[in-house]
């Protein structure tokens, strides 16, 4: 289990507040930006980050972290290169970084590799949507030395028994999905919808964040007042690509601001 992680969804808990992670694909827009950026949403207030691994073929993904993943890809992002990124981090920053990603790069290097190499430069965990429950097991005595956690996504569409093996099988947080399809609709939650968050809550012991979809203050206020946190990717990777290259860092503030404490009338 990763400390930094674990102190921050404590603290959260016993604080009755709730969690902001952002997602940012490595090497997106400009190869070089990504630190920069990670370190002004850590000062920003983001809890903490979800960085993602560039992949030509990001299944759970929707168009613009597709887009994302290719701009990356053509600036040269690599995986050494993403755990580079967290390392450099790690010289002024605790924020707990989470990488996202799928296993075809991560063959490239080797499961055992990738895993020690993350803990050795301070990745805090991995979410890997497309490595099954049952084979992640094989490897988690490696994971509990590197001092990893895995976070598992379920979706509404998720058997209530499969949910709860995946509770039991969670060291930190559950990466819940705010409905059936990739990332970057738009979406406000359904009667049906509702009724799985409900029994989400009675179900799960681990912290649960919502992610997909998410995109502002209104979202944040909406699937807080049933989760633990919420998961912005899209709507933040589309701030970076419309804001001028010499405006982005500057631009990342007021967005963060503007979902945990917008501006309010006479303020």
């Amino acid at each position: 289990m990763s400390t930094r992680l674990h102190q921050i969804l404590t603290n959260k808990k016993q604080q009755k507040k709730k969690c902001l992670s952002i997602f940012l694909t490595a090497g997106f827009p400009e190869k070089n930006d990504t630190t920069d950026l990670i370190l002004v949403l850590a000062d920003a207030g983001v809890d903490f980050i979800e960085l993602g691994i560039p992949f030509s073929d990001p299944i759970a993904d929707g168009p613009v972290i597709q887009k994302a993943s290719d701009i990356a890809l053509s600036n040269g992002m690599n995986l050494k290169q993403v755990l580079n990124i967290v390392a450099e981090v790690r010289k002024s920053s605790r924020i707990p970084i989470i990488l996202m990603g799928y296993l075809n790069p991560i063959y490239q290097l080797g499961l055992p590799r990738l895993i020690d190499e993350a803990g050795s430069v301070g990745v805090d965990g991995l979410i890997l949507p497309d490595w099954p429950l049952e084979e992640s097991q094989h490897y988690r005595g490696e994971l509990e030395k590197a001092e990893l956690d895995l976070i598992h996504l379920v979706a509404p569409n998720t058997p209530i028994e499969r949910i709860r093996q995946i509770d039991e099988l969670s060291s930190a947080f559950i990466y819940c999905v705010a409905y059936t399809g990739v990332t970057g609709q738009d979406n406000r939650p359904t009667p049906a919808t509702i009724a799985f968050f409900e029994e989400m809550n009675r179900t799960l012991r681990h912290p649960w964040l919502i992610g997909f979809g998410v995109k502002n203050h209104q979202d944040f206020q909406t699937y807080t007042q049933f989760a633990d946190g919420v998961i912005i990717g899209s709507a933040f990777l589309q701030l970076l690509e419309n804001t001028p290259a010499v405006k982005r860092i500057a631009a990342c503030r007021p967005f963060i601001h503007e979902i945990i404490n917008p501006a309010t009338d006479g303020a």
